[in-house]
């Protein structure tokens, strides 16, 4: 029984490690898809939720006119 469980966890901390090395030496080529980072969004227009929320309160888009 000792000698699964020294074999699982040596089998557990090779596939850490390994996944350590990959996050922290192959991070040049990951895509951004967060719509703020994505150049072609940015470049459409398009922004998050919370972003465009500013730029429409900013600009009172969001007002509500009343007819008399």
């Amino acid at each position: 029984m000792i000698k699964e469980l020294i074999f699982v966890l040596i089998i557990v901390a090779v596939a850490v490690a390994l996944l350590c090395v990959r996050l922290l030496l192959g991070r040049k080529n990951v895509v951004h898809t967060h719509i703020d980072g994505n150049r072609e969004m940015e470049r459409r227009g398009i922004h998050c939720a919370v972003r465009q929320d500013q730029e429409a309160h900013l600009k009172g888009g969001l007002q509500i006119s009343e007819h008399s």
